[in-house]
């Protein structure tokens, strides 16, 4: 299975949510190593070069990015025999039995606390900075999800769930032969992040691991009524499936991918459509009758334009707390033994490899 990138945490309406605990319980053979460290320590490049050298050719290998901050890495994992995972908060995360199935990876200590037990006060005040920030941008997601429920509550009388439903038994009659004895291994994940750039999309994992995508025409939220049994039926059947949920609203649904089968299915809406080409195209949408209520789709638009505002502005605050949390790192650098760093990377490849 070729590379792929994911994201186990999400900002969303409730916050700061994530699926670390998840990730771990999903293979009990596999060895998870949990890094523990300050800020700007080196966690993400750590993970990078004892990872890198260590994947085996043709091997899957899952590179898991911070939604909080796209290019930093908040961890690895190769097949089901090894993981890396930053273990900090906001996701901070203890491994079940250490030394038996991973453990734990301290990295060196700072240098000249002296100095930065100075820089305490600075330290104090932009960290209650930024969680201001994303206590804002919460506060905003969660106005835009209350929205999405509106709309969806005002349309659902007119929506034929049936439909959908049996259009999924038809796909998994045609789709998913039976792949074995046992059930297949359900992984959650994100492929959508609500980011400092932005809503983020890692769609080259879709492209990875799917060669056919079913393309999901969704304007209202209803695409969870074909993905839900699809997502039972794919277990049922024995596959391994991705099941990566909405970072808005992470209750919710929003993409399967099942890599035995090269095939996905990716939930488009107005704001975020499937940019490949699709081998199927189901129109979710085709399932509502306005009837005489015609008039409520053009209210619905109005109101998703005002709920994607509110992400905008929810983008806006996140990145103001990302910025804060560059100053923090940027206070820590000058106080990184990067010498003692090297040498612990090159320890902890030798140890695992």
């Amino acid at each position: 299975m070729p590379e792929c990138a994911f994201f186990l945490a999400a900002n969303s309406r409730r916050g700061f949510v994530s699926f670390f605990e998840s990730f771990i319980a999903e293979h009990f053979d596999r060895d998870v190593y949990l890094l523990k460290g300050g800020p700007g320590c080196g966690k993400s490049t750590l993970i990078r070069r004892v990872c890198q050298p260590l994947a085996r050719e043709g091997e899957a290998v899952e590179y898991i990015y911070c939604s909080s901050d796209p290019e930093s890495l908040d961890g690895m994992a190769l097949s089901d025999r090894l993981a890396f995972l930053d273990a900090t908060a906001p996701h901070a995360v203890e491994p079940s039995f250490p030394g038996a199935r991973g453990g734990y990876l301290a990295l060196p200590e700072f240098l000249g606390r002296p100095a930065l037990r100075a820089k305490y006060p600075a330290l104090l005040t932009l960290s209650a900075a930024s969680k201001e920030h994303y206590a804002q941008a919460y506060r905003l997601i969660a106005a835009s999800a209350q929205i999405d429920e509106h709309i969806a509550q005002s349309i659902r009388p007119y929506f034929a769930a049936d439909r959908l439903r049996r259009r999924a038994k038809g796909i998994i009659t045609r789709e998913m032969p039976r792949a074995g004895t046992g059930r297949g291994m359900l992984k959650k994940r994100f492929i959508d992040g609500i980011t400092p750039r932005g809503f983020l999309r890692l769609s080259g994992t879709i492209d990875a691991l799917c060669s056919r995508v079913y393309d999901l025409q969704d304007s209202y939220g209803f695409a969870p009524v074909l993905l839900e049994p699809l997502l039972e039926g794919a277990l049922r059947q024995g596959y391994d499936v991705y099941a990566c949920y909405c970072p808005k609203n992470p209750e919710r649904l929003l993409h399967l991918l099942i890599p035995a089968l090269s095939l996905g299915f990716v939930t488009s809406t107005p704001q975020h459509q499937y940019e490949g080409d699709p081998y199927r195209r189901v129109r979710v949408d085709a399932c509502v009758d306005y009837g005489p209520r015609r008039q409520l789709r053009g209210h619905a638009r109005l109101l998703s334009r005002l709920s994607q505002s509110l992400i905008d502005d929810a983008v806006t605050e996140i990145a103001a707390a990302h910025a804060l949390h560059d100053r923090i790192e940027e206070l820590y650098r000058p106080h990184i033994d990067t010498a003692a760093l090297d040498r612990r990377t090159e320890e902890i490849r030798r140890q695992i490899g």
